[in-house]
Protein backbone atom coordinates (compact mmCIF):
# COMPACT_ATOMS: atom_id res chain seq x y z
CA UNK A 1 0.00 0.00 0.00
CA UNK A 2 1.33 3.44 -0.90
CA UNK A 3 1.33 6.42 1.40
CA UNK A 4 -1.56 7.89 -0.60
CA UNK A 5 -3.90 4.95 0.13
CA UNK A 6 -5.62 3.40 3.12
CA UNK A 7 -8.30 0.78 3.62
CA UNK A 8 -11.86 1.50 4.74
CA UNK A 9 -15.18 -0.28 4.71
CA UNK A 10 -15.25 0.28 0.95
CA UNK A 11 -13.99 -2.53 -1.25
CA UNK A 12 -10.35 -1.99 -2.04
CA UNK A 13 -8.05 0.88 -1.16
CA UNK A 14 -9.40 4.43 -1.00
CA UNK A 15 -7.19 7.32 -2.10
CA UNK A 16 -6.25 10.16 0.21
CA UNK A 17 -4.98 13.69 -0.28
CA UNK A 18 -5.32 15.21 -3.73
CA UNK A 19 -6.03 11.77 -5.16
CA UNK A 20 -9.16 11.55 -2.99
CA UNK A 21 -10.05 15.12 -3.96
CA UNK A 22 -9.84 14.30 -7.66
CA UNK A 23 -11.84 11.11 -7.21
CA UNK A 24 -14.59 12.97 -5.35
CA UNK A 25 -14.74 15.66 -8.02
CA UNK A 26 -14.89 13.09 -10.81
CA UNK A 27 -17.77 11.33 -9.10
CA UNK A 28 -19.57 14.68 -8.66
CA UNK A 29 -19.30 15.26 -12.41
CA UNK A 30 -20.58 11.73 -13.07
CA UNK A 31 -23.59 12.22 -10.79
CA UNK A 32 -24.35 15.80 -11.86
CA UNK A 33 -27.61 14.93 -13.61
CA UNK A 34 -28.76 12.92 -10.61
CA UNK A 35 -28.02 15.77 -8.23
CA UNK A 36 -29.84 18.19 -10.53
CA UNK A 37 -32.89 15.90 -10.39
CA UNK A 38 -32.74 16.07 -6.58
CA UNK A 39 -32.74 19.87 -6.76
CA UNK A 40 -35.65 19.92 -9.20
CA UNK A 41 -37.59 17.64 -6.84
CA UNK A 42 -36.75 19.78 -3.80
CA UNK A 43 -37.51 23.13 -5.46
CA UNK A 44 -40.79 21.83 -6.87
CA UNK A 45 -42.02 21.38 -3.31
CA UNK A 46 -43.31 24.77 -2.05
CA UNK A 47 -42.10 25.73 1.41
CA UNK A 48 -43.31 29.28 2.00
CA UNK A 49 -42.61 29.99 5.66
CA UNK A 50 -44.66 33.21 5.86
CA UNK A 51 -47.84 31.25 5.04
CA UNK A 52 -46.75 27.75 6.02
CA UNK A 53 -47.52 26.40 2.56
CA UNK A 54 -45.70 23.10 2.06
CA UNK A 55 -43.17 23.65 4.84
CA UNK A 56 -43.71 20.35 6.64
CA UNK A 57 -43.90 18.47 3.36
CA UNK A 58 -40.51 19.94 2.41
CA UNK A 59 -39.04 18.90 5.77
CA UNK A 60 -40.28 15.36 5.12
CA UNK A 61 -38.72 15.41 1.64
CA UNK A 62 -35.36 16.46 3.10
CA UNK A 63 -35.59 13.61 5.58
CA UNK A 64 -36.10 11.28 2.62
CA UNK A 65 -33.13 12.74 0.72
CA UNK A 66 -30.95 12.24 3.79
CA UNK A 67 -32.09 8.60 3.94
CA UNK A 68 -30.99 8.16 0.32
CA UNK A 69 -27.44 9.05 1.31
CA UNK A 70 -27.50 6.89 4.42
CA UNK A 71 -28.06 9.63 7.00
CA UNK A 72 -30.65 9.26 9.76
CA UNK A 73 -32.28 12.49 10.85
CA UNK A 74 -34.82 13.77 13.32
CA UNK A 75 -37.44 16.50 13.13
CA UNK A 76 -37.17 19.06 15.92
CA UNK A 77 -40.30 21.02 16.76
CA UNK A 78 -39.78 24.71 17.47
CA UNK A 79 -43.31 26.04 17.83
CA UNK A 80 -43.07 27.12 14.21
CA UNK A 81 -41.47 25.52 11.20
CA UNK A 82 -39.55 22.35 12.10
CA UNK A 83 -35.79 21.88 12.05
CA UNK A 84 -34.41 18.84 10.27
CA UNK A 85 -31.38 17.70 12.28
CA UNK A 86 -28.78 14.99 11.75
CA UNK A 87 -25.63 14.14 13.69
CA UNK A 88 -22.78 12.07 12.24
CA UNK A 89 -19.62 10.76 13.89
CA UNK A 90 -20.88 11.16 17.45
CA UNK A 91 -18.51 8.41 18.63
CA UNK A 92 -15.44 9.88 16.94
CA UNK A 93 -12.25 10.58 18.85
CA UNK A 94 -12.37 13.59 21.14
CA UNK A 95 -9.90 15.58 19.02
CA UNK A 96 -11.89 15.04 15.78
CA UNK A 97 -13.03 18.36 14.23
CA UNK A 98 -16.71 19.05 14.90
CA UNK A 99 -18.54 21.11 12.25
CA UNK A 100 -22.14 22.29 12.13
CA UNK A 101 -23.50 22.79 8.60
CA UNK A 102 -26.54 25.07 8.56
CA UNK A 103 -28.98 25.73 5.73
CA UNK A 104 -32.56 26.82 5.27
CA UNK A 105 -35.22 25.14 3.17
CA UNK A 106 -37.99 27.74 3.35
CA UNK A 107 -38.62 30.29 0.61
CA UNK A 108 -40.32 33.65 0.15
CA UNK A 109 -43.67 33.80 -1.66
CA UNK A 110 -43.52 33.47 -5.43
CA UNK A 111 -45.77 36.45 -6.06
CA UNK A 112 -47.66 36.74 -9.34
CA UNK A 113 -46.88 33.69 -11.53
CA UNK A 114 -47.36 35.93 -14.57
CA UNK A 115 -44.14 37.76 -13.66
CA UNK A 116 -42.08 34.57 -14.00
CA UNK A 117 -40.55 33.28 -17.23
CA UNK A 118 -41.44 29.76 -16.02
CA UNK A 119 -43.89 28.57 -13.34
CA UNK A 120 -42.14 29.27 -10.00
CA UNK A 121 -42.65 25.77 -8.59
CA UNK A 122 -41.94 23.93 -11.83
CA UNK A 123 -38.13 24.26 -11.88
CA UNK A 124 -36.89 24.65 -15.43
CA UNK A 125 -33.39 24.41 -16.91
CA UNK A 126 -32.73 27.34 -19.23
CA UNK A 127 -29.45 28.79 -20.52
CA UNK A 128 -27.25 26.87 -18.10
CA UNK A 129 -29.27 27.59 -14.98
CA UNK A 130 -32.21 26.21 -13.05
CA UNK A 131 -35.07 28.72 -12.75
CA UNK A 132 -37.65 28.70 -9.98
CA UNK A 133 -38.46 29.84 -6.48
CA UNK A 134 -35.89 28.68 -3.95
CA UNK A 135 -33.48 27.08 -6.44
CA UNK A 136 -30.67 29.28 -5.18
CA UNK A 137 -32.09 30.74 -1.98
CA UNK A 138 -31.38 28.42 -0.60
CA UNK A 139 -32.37 24.88 -1.57
CA UNK A 140 -29.61 24.45 -4.13
CA UNK A 141 -26.93 25.69 -1.76
CA UNK A 142 -28.25 23.54 1.10
CA UNK A 143 -28.39 20.54 -1.21
CA UNK A 144 -24.77 21.04 -2.28
CA UNK A 145 -23.66 19.94 1.19
CA UNK A 146 -25.87 16.86 1.09
CA UNK A 147 -24.60 15.92 -2.36
CA UNK A 148 -21.02 16.23 -1.10
CA UNK A 149 -21.86 13.79 1.70
CA UNK A 150 -23.47 11.43 -0.82
CA UNK A 151 -20.36 11.41 -2.99
CA UNK A 152 -18.03 10.93 -0.02
CA UNK A 153 -19.95 7.85 1.08
CA UNK A 154 -20.12 6.67 -2.52
CA UNK A 155 -16.33 6.88 -2.91
CA UNK A 156 -15.13 5.77 0.53
CA UNK A 157 -17.95 3.54 1.72
CA UNK A 158 -18.51 5.58 4.88
CA UNK A 159 -19.31 9.15 5.97
CA UNK A 160 -16.39 11.57 6.49
CA UNK A 161 -14.38 10.76 9.64
CA UNK A 162 -15.63 13.91 11.36
CA UNK A 163 -18.18 14.97 13.90
CA UNK A 164 -20.72 16.59 11.63
CA UNK A 165 -24.08 18.14 12.55
CA UNK A 166 -26.63 19.13 9.89
CA UNK A 167 -29.26 21.74 10.75
CA UNK A 168 -31.90 22.57 8.14
CA UNK A 169 -34.04 25.54 9.20
CA UNK A 170 -37.60 26.12 7.99
CA UNK A 171 -38.14 29.79 8.81
CA UNK A 172 -35.09 31.81 7.79
CA UNK A 173 -37.19 33.96 5.49
CA UNK A 174 -39.38 35.07 8.39
CA UNK A 175 -36.52 35.84 10.75
CA UNK A 176 -36.10 32.38 12.34
CA UNK A 177 -37.77 33.60 15.52
CA UNK A 178 -38.71 30.11 16.71
CA UNK A 179 -35.37 28.70 15.58
CA UNK A 180 -33.55 31.38 17.53
CA UNK A 181 -35.59 30.57 20.62
CA UNK A 182 -34.78 26.89 20.15
CA UNK A 183 -31.06 27.70 20.05
CA UNK A 184 -31.38 29.79 23.20
CA UNK A 185 -33.24 27.01 25.02
CA UNK A 186 -30.99 24.15 23.85
CA UNK A 187 -27.40 25.46 23.72
CA UNK A 188 -26.13 22.02 24.76
CA UNK A 189 -27.01 20.74 21.28
CA UNK A 190 -24.70 23.25 19.61
CA UNK A 191 -21.26 22.08 20.72
CA UNK A 192 -19.56 22.18 17.31
CA UNK A 193 -16.28 24.01 16.86
CA UNK A 194 -17.65 26.23 14.09
CA UNK A 195 -20.60 26.69 11.74
CA UNK A 196 -20.42 26.57 7.93
CA UNK A 197 -23.27 27.74 5.75
CA UNK A 198 -23.90 28.59 2.12
CA UNK A 199 -26.52 31.16 1.19
CA UNK A 200 -26.95 34.33 -0.86
CA UNK A 201 -24.72 35.34 -3.76
CA UNK A 202 -21.22 36.74 -4.16
CA UNK A 203 -22.87 40.12 -4.73
CA UNK A 204 -21.08 41.82 -7.64
CA UNK A 205 -18.23 39.33 -7.94
CA UNK A 206 -18.01 36.66 -10.63
CA UNK A 207 -15.52 34.74 -8.53
CA UNK A 208 -15.58 32.66 -5.35
CA UNK A 209 -16.01 34.61 -2.14
CA UNK A 210 -16.76 34.26 1.54
CA UNK A 211 -18.24 36.52 4.19
CA UNK A 212 -16.61 36.88 7.59
CA UNK A 213 -19.83 37.83 9.31
CA UNK A 214 -23.39 39.04 9.22
CA UNK A 215 -24.12 42.55 10.42
CA UNK A 216 -26.49 42.85 13.33
CA UNK A 217 -29.95 44.23 12.71
CA UNK A 218 -32.48 46.23 14.67
CA UNK A 219 -35.68 46.96 12.76
CA UNK A 220 -37.98 49.49 14.42
CA UNK A 221 -41.42 50.87 13.65
CA UNK A 222 -41.87 54.45 14.91
CA UNK A 223 -45.28 56.02 15.56
CA UNK A 224 -46.25 59.62 16.20
CA UNK A 225 -49.88 60.44 17.03
CA UNK A 226 -51.61 63.78 16.55
CA UNK A 227 -55.19 64.89 16.94
CA UNK A 228 -57.59 61.93 16.70
CA UNK A 229 -59.41 63.66 13.84
CA UNK A 230 -58.35 65.61 10.78
CA UNK A 231 -58.49 69.41 10.78
CA UNK A 232 -58.31 71.76 7.81
CA UNK A 233 -54.64 72.50 7.25
CA UNK A 234 -55.26 76.06 6.03
CA UNK A 235 -56.75 76.95 9.41
CA UNK A 236 -55.06 74.60 11.85
CA UNK A 237 -51.86 73.59 10.06
CA UNK A 238 -49.79 76.18 11.91
CA UNK A 239 -51.06 75.52 15.41
CA UNK A 240 -51.71 71.79 15.74
CA UNK A 241 -48.86 69.32 16.24
CA UNK A 242 -48.13 67.66 12.90
CA UNK A 243 -47.17 63.98 13.32
CA UNK A 244 -45.53 63.87 9.88
CA UNK A 245 -43.36 66.87 10.68
CA UNK A 246 -42.48 65.69 14.19
CA UNK A 247 -41.57 62.20 13.11
CA UNK A 248 -39.38 63.26 10.20
CA UNK A 249 -37.57 65.77 12.42
CA UNK A 250 -37.05 63.13 15.10
CA UNK A 251 -35.63 60.68 12.57
CA UNK A 252 -33.41 63.39 11.11
CA UNK A 253 -31.99 64.06 14.57
CA UNK A 254 -30.53 60.55 14.70
CA UNK A 255 -27.84 61.28 12.07
CA UNK A 256 -25.96 64.18 10.54
CA UNK A 257 -25.97 65.06 6.84
CA UNK A 258 -23.25 62.45 6.16
CA UNK A 259 -25.16 59.65 7.87
CA UNK A 260 -22.96 59.63 10.99
CA UNK A 261 -25.08 58.52 13.93
CA UNK A 262 -25.51 61.21 16.59
CA UNK A 263 -27.09 59.11 19.35
CA UNK A 264 -25.01 59.42 22.54
CA UNK A 265 -23.20 56.19 23.38
CA UNK A 266 -24.19 54.53 20.11
CA UNK A 267 -20.64 53.68 19.08
CA UNK A 268 -19.49 52.53 22.52
CA UNK A 269 -18.22 48.97 22.57
CA UNK A 270 -17.76 48.52 18.83
CA UNK A 271 -14.92 46.06 18.31
CA UNK A 272 -11.92 47.31 16.34
CA UNK A 273 -11.60 46.00 12.80
CA UNK A 274 -8.40 43.99 12.19
CA UNK A 275 -6.12 45.64 9.67
CA UNK A 276 -6.04 42.44 7.63
CA UNK A 277 -9.82 42.66 7.15
CA UNK A 278 -9.58 46.28 6.03
CA UNK A 279 -6.87 45.23 3.59
CA UNK A 280 -9.12 42.49 2.22
CA UNK A 281 -11.94 44.98 1.72
CA UNK A 282 -9.62 47.40 -0.04
CA UNK A 283 -8.52 44.60 -2.35
CA UNK A 284 -12.04 43.86 -3.60
CA UNK A 285 -12.22 44.45 -7.37
CA UNK A 286 -13.94 47.51 -8.75
CA UNK A 287 -16.80 45.35 -10.00
CA UNK A 288 -17.83 44.64 -6.42
CA UNK A 289 -19.36 48.11 -6.09
CA UNK A 290 -20.45 49.65 -9.39
CA UNK A 291 -20.61 53.39 -10.02
CA UNK A 292 -23.58 55.00 -8.30
CA UNK A 293 -25.04 55.89 -11.68
CA UNK A 294 -25.39 52.16 -12.45
CA UNK A 295 -27.74 51.94 -9.47
CA UNK A 296 -29.87 54.78 -10.77
CA UNK A 297 -28.60 57.62 -8.53
CA UNK A 298 -26.22 60.50 -9.11
CA UNK A 299 -23.76 59.69 -6.35
CA UNK A 300 -23.20 57.68 -3.21
CA UNK A 301 -23.84 59.46 0.07
CA UNK A 302 -20.24 58.99 1.16
CA UNK A 303 -16.82 59.30 -0.40
CA UNK A 304 -15.87 55.88 1.02
CA UNK A 305 -18.83 53.54 0.35
CA UNK A 306 -16.84 50.36 1.07
CA UNK A 307 -15.99 51.61 4.55
CA UNK A 308 -19.60 52.61 5.10
CA UNK A 309 -20.86 49.19 3.98
CA UNK A 310 -18.59 47.16 6.23
CA UNK A 311 -17.05 49.13 9.05
CA UNK A 312 -19.66 51.59 10.32
CA UNK A 313 -23.11 51.17 11.80
CA UNK A 314 -25.86 52.93 9.88
CA UNK A 315 -29.50 53.93 10.06
CA UNK A 316 -31.74 53.57 7.03
CA UNK A 317 -35.31 54.87 6.90
CA UNK A 318 -37.07 52.19 4.86
CA UNK A 319 -40.53 53.69 4.71
CA UNK A 320 -42.72 56.57 5.95
CA UNK A 321 -46.50 56.82 5.95
CA UNK A 322 -48.52 59.85 7.00
CA UNK A 323 -51.52 61.91 5.99
CA UNK A 324 -53.17 62.05 2.61
CA UNK A 325 -51.18 60.65 -0.32
CA UNK A 326 -53.97 59.91 -2.77
CA UNK A 327 -54.72 61.58 -6.09
CA UNK A 328 -55.18 65.33 -6.11
CA UNK A 329 -55.25 67.37 -2.91
CA UNK A 330 -56.78 67.15 0.51
CA UNK A 331 -55.92 69.93 2.95
CA UNK A 332 -55.81 68.19 6.33
CA UNK A 333 -53.37 67.94 9.21
CA UNK A 334 -52.24 64.28 9.49
CA UNK A 335 -53.52 62.40 12.52
CA UNK A 336 -50.74 59.86 12.58
CA UNK A 337 -47.32 59.13 11.11
CA UNK A 338 -45.33 55.91 11.07
CA UNK A 339 -41.88 54.97 9.84
CA UNK A 340 -39.94 51.75 9.52
CA UNK A 341 -36.22 51.99 10.19
CA UNK A 342 -33.42 49.47 9.70
CA UNK A 343 -30.36 49.88 11.92
CA UNK A 344 -27.25 47.90 10.98
CA UNK A 345 -24.98 47.01 13.90
CA UNK A 346 -21.31 46.16 14.21
CA UNK A 347 -19.64 43.46 16.32
CA UNK A 348 -19.73 44.57 19.94
CA UNK A 349 -23.13 46.23 19.65
CA UNK A 350 -26.32 44.84 21.19
CA UNK A 351 -29.78 45.32 19.65
CA UNK A 352 -31.37 45.66 23.10
CA UNK A 353 -28.90 48.30 24.26
CA UNK A 354 -29.21 50.14 20.95
CA UNK A 355 -32.98 50.31 21.37
CA UNK A 356 -32.47 51.78 24.87
CA UNK A 357 -30.13 54.43 23.47
CA UNK A 358 -32.62 55.39 20.77
CA UNK A 359 -35.34 55.71 23.40
CA UNK A 360 -33.14 57.92 25.57
CA UNK A 361 -32.20 60.09 22.58
CA UNK A 362 -35.85 60.73 21.72
CA UNK A 363 -36.76 61.53 25.32
CA UNK A 364 -33.78 63.87 25.81
CA UNK A 365 -34.50 65.80 22.61
CA UNK A 366 -38.18 66.47 23.09
CA UNK A 367 -39.57 63.53 21.13
CA UNK A 368 -40.91 61.64 24.14
CA UNK A 369 -44.35 61.35 22.50
CA UNK A 370 -42.89 59.27 19.69
CA UNK A 371 -43.05 55.54 20.36
CA UNK A 372 -41.45 52.60 18.62
CA UNK A 373 -41.72 48.83 18.61
CA UNK A 374 -39.05 46.30 17.72
CA UNK A 375 -40.17 44.31 14.68
CA UNK A 376 -36.97 42.29 14.37
CA UNK A 377 -33.55 42.17 15.94
CA UNK A 378 -30.42 40.10 15.66
CA UNK A 379 -26.97 40.58 17.18
CA UNK A 380 -23.98 40.70 14.81
CA UNK A 381 -21.90 37.62 14.11
CA UNK A 382 -18.34 37.37 12.90
CA UNK A 383 -15.44 34.98 12.56
CA UNK A 384 -11.74 35.97 12.59
CA UNK A 385 -10.09 35.92 9.18
CA UNK A 386 -7.38 33.75 10.76
CA UNK A 387 -9.80 31.04 11.92
CA UNK A 388 -8.88 27.58 10.54
CA UNK A 389 -12.33 27.22 8.96
CA UNK A 390 -11.76 30.44 7.02
CA UNK A 391 -8.36 29.35 5.75
CA UNK A 392 -9.77 25.90 4.93
CA UNK A 393 -12.65 27.38 2.96
CA UNK A 394 -10.37 29.77 1.11
CA UNK A 395 -8.10 26.89 0.12
CA UNK A 396 -11.08 24.77 -0.98
CA UNK A 397 -12.57 27.59 -3.07
CA UNK A 398 -9.20 28.29 -4.66
CA UNK A 399 -8.73 24.64 -5.56
CA UNK A 400 -12.21 24.31 -7.10
CA UNK A 401 -12.27 27.57 -9.02
CA UNK A 402 -8.61 27.94 -9.84
CA UNK A 403 -8.58 31.47 -8.49
CA UNK A 404 -8.27 33.09 -5.09
CA UNK A 405 -11.46 33.67 -3.15
CA UNK A 406 -12.43 37.21 -2.27
CA UNK A 407 -12.80 37.91 1.44
CA UNK A 408 -15.82 40.14 2.10
CA UNK A 409 -15.99 41.50 5.66
CA UNK A 410 -19.74 41.08 6.16
CA UNK A 411 -23.17 40.91 4.65
CA UNK A 412 -26.36 42.54 5.87
CA UNK A 413 -29.62 40.90 6.77
CA UNK A 414 -29.43 39.79 10.40
CA UNK A 415 -30.78 36.25 10.47
CA UNK A 416 -30.16 33.37 12.82
CA UNK A 417 -26.38 33.57 13.08
CA UNK A 418 -26.33 36.06 15.92
CA UNK A 419 -28.25 33.53 18.01
CA UNK A 420 -25.54 30.93 17.45
CA UNK A 421 -22.98 33.44 18.68
CA UNK A 422 -25.01 34.81 21.57
CA UNK A 423 -26.34 31.54 22.99
CA UNK A 424 -23.81 28.92 21.87
CA UNK A 425 -20.61 30.92 21.33
CA UNK A 426 -20.35 29.46 17.85
CA UNK A 427 -18.21 31.19 15.18
CA UNK A 428 -20.07 31.29 11.85
CA UNK A 429 -18.71 31.37 8.29
CA UNK A 430 -20.88 32.15 5.28
CA UNK A 431 -19.62 30.83 1.94
CA UNK A 432 -22.08 31.73 -0.85
CA UNK A 433 -22.43 29.31 -3.74
CA UNK A 434 -24.82 31.58 -5.64
CA UNK A 435 -23.65 33.57 -8.67
CA UNK A 436 -23.99 37.39 -8.66
CA UNK A 437 -27.16 37.41 -10.79
CA UNK A 438 -28.92 34.82 -8.64
CA UNK A 439 -31.75 37.37 -8.18
CA UNK A 440 -33.10 35.67 -5.10
CA UNK A 441 -36.51 36.86 -3.84
CA UNK A 442 -37.42 38.00 -7.37
CA UNK A 443 -39.36 36.42 -10.21
CA UNK A 444 -36.05 35.96 -12.04
CA UNK A 445 -34.44 33.66 -9.45
CA UNK A 446 -32.09 31.21 -11.15
CA UNK A 447 -29.11 29.14 -10.01
CA UNK A 448 -26.19 28.50 -12.34
CA UNK A 449 -25.62 24.78 -12.85
CA UNK A 450 -21.86 25.40 -12.97
CA UNK A 451 -21.99 27.19 -9.62
CA UNK A 452 -24.17 24.42 -8.17
CA UNK A 453 -21.63 21.79 -9.20
CA UNK A 454 -18.72 23.88 -7.93
CA UNK A 455 -20.58 24.33 -4.65
CA UNK A 456 -20.79 20.56 -4.24
CA UNK A 457 -17.07 20.27 -4.99
CA UNK A 458 -16.26 23.02 -2.50
CA UNK A 459 -18.22 21.30 0.27
CA UNK A 460 -16.49 18.00 -0.52
CA UNK A 461 -13.08 19.66 -0.41
CA UNK A 462 -13.82 21.40 2.90
CA UNK A 463 -14.81 18.04 4.38
CA UNK A 464 -11.71 16.36 2.97
CA UNK A 465 -9.36 18.95 4.38
CA UNK A 466 -10.99 18.73 7.81
CA UNK A 467 -11.04 14.93 7.75
CA UNK A 468 -7.41 14.63 6.70
CA UNK A 469 -6.03 17.15 9.18
CA UNK A 470 -5.25 19.88 6.63
CA UNK A 471 -7.10 22.55 8.62
CA UNK A 472 -3.95 23.92 10.21
CA UNK A 473 -4.48 25.19 13.75
CA UNK A 474 -7.88 23.57 14.27
CA UNK A 475 -8.61 23.02 17.93
CA UNK A 476 -11.68 21.68 19.67
CA UNK A 477 -13.85 24.44 21.07
CA UNK A 478 -14.88 24.29 24.71
CA UNK A 479 -18.46 25.63 24.85
CA UNK A 480 -18.80 28.59 27.17
CA UNK A 481 -20.62 27.91 30.41
CA UNK A 482 -22.17 31.35 30.02
CA UNK A 483 -23.67 30.46 26.64
CA UNK A 484 -27.40 30.64 26.68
Amino acid sequence: MTASEHTTDATGPVPTGTALRDTLWTRIDERADEFLSWLVELAAQPSVSVTGEGVRECAALLTDILKRIGVDSETLETGGSPIVWAALGEHSAEDTPHLLIYGHYDVVPAGDPADWPFPPFEPTVHEGALWGRGVGDSKGQLLAHLCALAVWTDVTGAPPPLRLDLMLDGEDETGSLNTRRFIAEHPERFTADALYTSDASTLGLWQPALFLGVRGALYLEFTCEGSPQEWHSASYGGILPNPADRLTRALASLTDADGHILVDGFHDGIEPVPESVRTAAAALPDTFLPPAQDLGVRAYTTSDPVDAMFFSPRICVCGIEAGYTGEGLKMAVPTRATAKVDIALMPGQSPARTAQLIRRHLDDHGWDDITFTVLADCPPSSIPDTHPLVTTARAALGAVWGQEAAVIPSIGGGGVFGAFVEHAGLPCLLVPYGQPDLQEHSSQEHFSLEWFRNGIKTSAEVLRRLAEGEATGWTRRVPSKEAG
